[in-house]
């Protein structure tokens, strides 16, 4: 029976052993594995905290830059609805000019038909002619409550006036072509304008977009730091718990064994020894 008890905790010892041995490996592993998944979440967070510092400066550059080309959109239109304003009021002067020169040019023409006063054709600008010095300027004529006029110098306004109007009407036209001119130009740079605030804005939302996942991925990557840093912490109790329960198979296992196998060898030899004493008294 003794010696089937020191088997029998040979056994046990073994087993245990074994099972410590097992556990002991089974946590080393799982402990470095966690820890080398924790380490290689904090350089993953690292990385990814960078990339979003670098996405949200650039987005923080173009904010700058979408505000700059609004403002000079702005500014461009500003100055075309000056343009455009000051264009109209000039059109409008010019045209009130005209209209009261027509005005002043029929009163004239109907003064002078009148008066049967003739219109002749001269040169503007040319000088009434004197006939006896040239130091005196001519005398009007009067024929009772009929006015004669000086003829030359009724053509001379005539002329003039008429000569504004067709001036007045040019710089119209050519305030126009200016205006359509500018506005063509004013459309070109809006569209450039535009284009580049749409690129801006479209690598804008870029970017957003991409921080957004970045931060998506550093939450679940803190995520999954805290779950293994858990795991971790729970391995680390359970290397305790092996540590009390397993630390006697370093310690005591060998020595337990050499004395377990002594005192089966002693009870062995002792065996033999009554064995031999009973073979011997029966002789």
């Amino acid at each position: 029976q003794m010696m089937e008890v020191l088997r029998q905790e040979e056994q046990d010892d073994i087993v245990h052993r074994d099972r410590c041995q097992n556990a002991q490996n089974k946590n080393a592993n799982d402990v470095e594995d966690l820890s080398h998944a924790i380490g290689k979440a904090e350089k993953d967070i690292d990385r990814m905290g960078d990339e979003a510092t670098q996405l949200k400066a650039a987005i923080g550059t173009l904010n700058g830059e979408i505000e700059s080309t609004k403002a000079d959109m702005e500014e461009a239109l500003s100055l075309r609805n000056k343009d455009v304003a000051d264009f109209r009021q000039a059109v409008k002067e010019d045209t009130d000019a005209i209209a009261l020169l027509n005005e002043a040019l029929v009163a004239l023409k109907a003064f002078y038909k009148k008066n049967k006063i003739e219109i002749v054709q001269v040169k503007v600008g040319q000088a009434p002619e004197y006939t006896v010095d040239q130091d005196k300027a001519p005398e009007t004529s009067w024929s009772g409550a009929n006015y004669g006029g000086r003829k030359e110098e009724t053509v001379g306004v005539v002329a003039i006036i008429e000569m504004l109007i067709e001036d007045l009407e040019k710089e119209i036209q050519t305030a126009k072509a200016d205006d359509e001119a500018a506005q063509a130009q004013y459309e070109k740079e809006r569209g450039a304008l535009k284009a580049s605030l749409d690129a801006q804005t479209a690598a804008k939302i870029s970017k957003e977009k991409a921080l957004n996942e970045v931060e998506g991925k550093i939450a679940d990557t803190e995520e999954f730091k805290d779950s293994k840093n858990n795991d971790l912490g729970a391995e680390k109790e359970l290397e305790s718990a092996l540590y009390t329960d397993c630390s006697w198979v370093d310690t005591h296992f060998t020595t337990r064994r050499e004395k377990r196998k002594a005192e089966m060898d002693g009870l062995t030899e002792a065996k033999a020894y009554l064995a031999g004493v009973e073979a011997g008294d029966a002789i």
